[in-house]
């Protein structure tokens, strides 16, 4: 792709995802002549299938919370949302930049004597002055976690920081992260896109602030808040997935983020239910219920 297109397709990106222009492009396409169309996700959905299955499982962590998650509780990622971050997908790596990065990367990695164990088989890989590269032993897929705006990792690794007691790679997948992992229903590759699609899309928004996805967390726009509970319910079953929810977003943003000309998911189609909406995508299925589960 031309160095020029290149350019404005990552403002454009960036416009929706409150990255900078220089941590947009590197998940912009490469081996394109042309500057991606609108429809396109701008790179937010092209990735490895590693990549692809580590993000499914993000979503899973983080958008089962409260009383009645189907994940154990001390391995729901769902405070990560509490932070401001920026999420920035790359083909084969997931950049967050956050202002509290230690934060973040501790909800994400287990650490020694703490009973929340983070993403199960998520590890520190290397540790840099206010970065981590962490690496997901399962899948071999990695997350960048950076206070640099930009997604840099900045300065040498300093093993004896007290950032040593998170769990590093070669500590091996425990027997009770391989039963919660085993535990998980059977995703195939359309459940995997339209889960991973959740993720990246955390902290997106319309640049005309007609929808914001708030990182779940917060709805920037001027309506008033949903609620302050954030129970979260994410099922999935063979191909059809479940969402109920009861505060932030809107119903109708996240519908927007992933079904936006621009920056939605490409071929995702969704369709007004009696209490929320259908997304489909390929072979699957998400069911929107903006309203807490009741057991």
């Amino acid at each position: 792709m031309p160095a020029s297109l290149r350019r404005q397709a990552a403002r454009l990106r960036s416009s929706y995802t409150s990255e900078t222009p220089s941590l947009a492009a590197p998940g912009i396409a490469r081996h394109s002549h042309n500057a991606p169309s609108p429809g396109s996700g701008l790179g937010l959905d092209t990735c490895t299938a590693a990549q692809r299955r580590l993000r499914a499982l993000l979503a899973l962590g983080m958008f089962n919370h409260g009383p009645t998650s189907l994940w154990p509780h001390h391995v729901s990622l769902a405070d990560i949302t509490r932070y401001t971050l920026v999420v920035s997908p790359r083909h084969d790596d997931l950049v967050i930049t956050a202002r509290a990065p230690y934060n973040v990367t501790c909800w994400l990695v287990g650490r020694d004597r703490l009973p929340q164990i983070g993403l199960p088989g998520l590890r520190v890989e290397s540790s840099y002055e206010e970065g981590w590269r962490l690496r997901h032993l399962p899948t071999g897929a990695t997350v960048t976690v950076t206070g640099d705006r930009h997604g840099r990792l900045q300065g040498p690794t300093d093993p004896g920081s007290n950032y040593s007691r998170l769990w590093t790679s070669d500590i091996p997948v425990s027997d009770e992260e391989h039963t919660t992992l085993q535990a998980l229903p059977h995703l195939t590759a359309d459940t995997e896109h339209l889960l991973a699609a959740l993720t990246v899309r955390l902290c997106t928004h319309a640049p005309d602030a007609s929808w914001d996805i708030g990182t779940w967390f917060n709805d920037l726009t001027d309506r008033p808040d949903r609620g302050h509970a954030h129970h979260r319910r994410l099922s999935v079953e063979n191909d059809q997935c479940t969402l109920h929810w009861d505060s932030d977003p809107h119903p109708e943003d996240l519908q927007a983020a992933l079904t936006d000309p621009v920056i939605g998911l490409t071929g995702a189609i969704s369709h007004p239910t009696r209490d929320g909406w259908l997304l489909h995508y390929g072979r699957a299925r998400l069911t929107a219920h903006p309203k807490a589960y009741k057991s």
